[in-house]
């Protein structure tokens, strides 16, 4: 068991060093220019999630019914802290949401598969939106699998009337890349793309063993190879707590094959949608956040940026400007 431990996590770090080698000297640079801004004042409570899973919440800047909310769904192997230097940029404007995903942080951890499918998470969404918008349209934005529940969020027509738009930070639609990869049957045209998504992501057949997986976590091994990716990237590392990382690989686990295989919608209910995605991101290529998603809503923005993965954390200055331009400035926007 220890040598199969070793060779796996050997494997995982060459694959990291592979597609990270892009991203870390410009990352690095872009963060030393990058002023840290002290985190304001939060009001933190409780809110009930689906199947009242507890969610800790966090609330910043101006009450709900003074501002525009804005709420931030953060990723895989993270927590809300992972937002705080974004934060710090949008709380003197808006009323700024952040709150720990089911598995992260204070949240409670259910234990099961399902507790993970993005209907359920989509649902702990809309939970935090009642709890604290007053009411009103929020925007939404989300990254890494904070996009994926995001997404899910825009494609579910009761949860789509509470946001005014939705914006994606390199992370998947899963529905839509599969959509995109029967349509590169029939028109082999993007078919590199294809083949490059595959390798960047090649890493979450790991996430499918779960023995195997759970040992990596408890023994730290995984906790460690993740450190060392943001630090490529050149952010501080997150070491993630095990029993976050072991949770929360429900979400490749109950998702990824079964949405990828069979598609529940083509169409986003939020009419409008802003894609942000890092050029020098090495899991999430540029086609899977674009052509996958051509043709899916009214209106659909892209904006890239000068990033790896992990921006909310190495570039977050670029990255709140890049948020707040695809707001627009509508009148009757915030009803």
């Amino acid at each position: 068991m220890n040598r199969a431990i070793t060779r796996v996590a050997c494997w995982m770090l060459a694959s990291g060093a592979v597609l990270g080698t892009n991203a870390a000297v410009a990352s690095a640079d872009a963060v030393a220019a990058t002023p840290l801004l002290s985190a304001p004042a939060s009001t933190d409570s409780w809110v009930s999630g689906d199947g009242g899973v507890q969610l800790r919440v966090h609330e910043y800047g101006p009450a709900g019914d003074q501002a525009p909310t804005v709420v931030l769904v953060h990723g895989y192997m993270s927590t809300a802290r992972a937002w705080d230097q974004v934060v710090a940029r949008l709380a003197p404007d808006y009323h700024v949401v952040t709150y720990d995903t089911r598995g992260n942080g204070e949240s409670d951890h259910p234990a099961q598969q399902q507790d993970y499918a993005l209907p359920v998470l989509a649902a702990d969404i809309s939970a935090v939106i009642d709890a604290t918008a007053a009411g009103r349209q929020v925007h939404l934005v989300g990254w890494d699998w904070g996009a994926g529940e995001g997404w899910e969020a825009a494609a579910t027509s009761e949860i789509a009337a509470k946001v005014i738009d939705f914006t994606a930070i390199s992370g998947f639609n899963l529905d839509l890349s599969g959509q995109w990869l029967r349509r590169t049957l029939s028109d082999p045209a993007d078919l590199p793309a294809v083949v490059d998504q595959a390798v960047r992501s090649s890493y979450i057949a790991l996430w499918d063993v779960p023995v195997l997986t759970d040992v990596l976590w408890n023994t730290g091994v995984t906790g460690a190879v993740l450190d060392g990716f943001v630090r490529l990237e050149g952010g501080p590392p997150p070491h993630v707590p095990p029993a976050d990382g072991r949770a929360s690989l429900n979400r490749y686990r109950a998702n990824i094959a079964s949405r990828i295989s069979a598609p529940t919608y083509s169409r986003l209910a939020v009419p409008d949608i802003h894609v942000i995605y890092g050029s020098r991101d090495p899991y999430v290529g540029a086609a899977v956040q674009t052509r996958a998603v051509e043709g899916a809503a009214e209106h659909l923005t892209f904006t890239e940026i000068d990033s790896g993965h992990w921006s909310p954390i190495t570039d977050p200055q670029q990255l709140t400007a890049a948020i707040v331009a695809g707001f627009g400035t509508e009148p009757g926007r915030y009803p």
